[in-house]
């Protein structure tokens, strides 16, 4: 998976890790790729085909010290190939899907659960998703290399809270199923109820963007309802500095949640639901607030509101401490030493 002209999100992440190691080092003989989403059946088919011929002749191309996969169910039976037609170490990037999509003892479970075995090791975007791997496939024993999902920019995500003109939440995320857009709403919509002037900015597309827009449509506030659809990285980066609040609202187990960790980079306070990565980097009550309803987060930034401005200053002084230790060169760096590493000991 990668980006193409047509399609800018799709794969980001692997050409963001690509950047990444590359300034590091890195050299890519070689790189085998899906460019973008294909609309229809016989597309996904045809690219999938043409994938898995080009991935299939690319083992005799004896130029590399290492293979680099992302998507271990998509590609389970190259990774079988390449372990008996080389001997080079192979790194598998796991991503979120790979484990909550598959139904756990199934057929599919269990052919992954032997292909990890032929891996040297895996990379992960969190300490919690690494828990969440090992719970699933206990007998696994080799390195887990933790890279949150290319980092934090901190040259583009930094706090000019002279951009703060006004009480702002601000959701980023797909407007998708299970992300959880419609509590955002309800959250904001509750505090203007109980007589907080706020407004709230939301950037983001998805399926679900037409329910979106006429949930707005119906909002008693929708005047201070900023709906900005997809955003850039330095539009993020804007949103977050404008907002003190950061709702996360996912219903779903993110492996890492990255959105958070750049608002927190951006000194706003992240409000984040108990549920998957953001668990593992917020610190109730002392870099953030984790939630588990509606009443409760609303009751949260209640609290956080009436807060003396010193104590709210330190909550944002952790939340940007937290976040400095996700900066991009840091942790690829990091990655990259340890692919050296493993190289050296083949």
């Amino acid at each position: 998976m990668y980006p193409a002209a047509t399609d800018k999100l799709f794969g980001v992440f692997v050409k963001k890790t690509v950047f990444a190691l590359q300034e590091n080092g890195a050299t890519f003989t070689q790189k085998i790729l899906i460019q973008g989403k294909r609309s229809s059946t016989i597309q996904k088919l045809l690219t999938y085909a043409k994938y898995y011929i080009k991935a299939i002749f690319s083992v005799f191309h004896r130029q590399h010290n290492l293979v680099y996969v992302h998507f271990l169910t998509h590609n389970l039976p190259l990774i079988f190939w390449y372990k008996q037609m080389q001997k080079k170490p192979m790194v598998l990037n796991l991503h979120g899907s790979d484990v909550s999509a598959i139904k756990p003892n199934s057929i599919l479970d269990q052919w992954q659960n032997r292909t990890l075995k032929n891996i040297d090791a895996l990379v992960v975007p969190s300490f919690y998703f690494k828990q969440v791997v090992q719970n699933r496939y206990p007998s696994l024993n080799i390195p887990f290399f933790v890279y949150p999902s290319g980092g934090i920019n901190t040259g583009l995500f930094y706090p000019d809270l002279s951009k703060r003109k006004a009480l702002q939440m601000a959701y980023v995320s797909r407007i998708d199923e299970g992300k959880g857009w419609q509590d955002f709403l309800a959250i904001y919509t509750q505090l203007n109820k109980a007589g907080i002037n706020i407004r709230a900015v939301i950037a983001g597309d998805g399926n679900q963007k037409k329910m979106l827009l006429d949930a707005i449509a119906e909002n008693p506030f929708k005047e201070d309802i900023d709906f900005r659809g997809f955003q850039e990285k330095e539009k993020l980066a804007e949103i977050y500095q404008q907002s003190e609040l950061f709702i996360f609202p996912t219903e779903l187990p993110e492996s890492l949640g990255l959105v958070g960790l750049e608002a927190m980079a951006c000194k706003s306070i992240l409000f984040a639901r108990n549920i998957g990565g953001a668990t593992g980097y917020v610190q109730p009550g002392v870099n953030g607030f984790l939630f588990n309803s509606v009443p409760e987060v609303v009751q949260q930034i209640k609290n956080y509101l009436a807060l003396p401005i010193d104590k709210q200053n330190q909550i944002q002084e952790k939340a940007y401490a937290t976040a400095q230790t996700y900066e991009t060169k840091q942790v690829a760096a990091n990655l990259y030493a340890n692919f050296k590493e493993l190289c050296s000991k083949k």
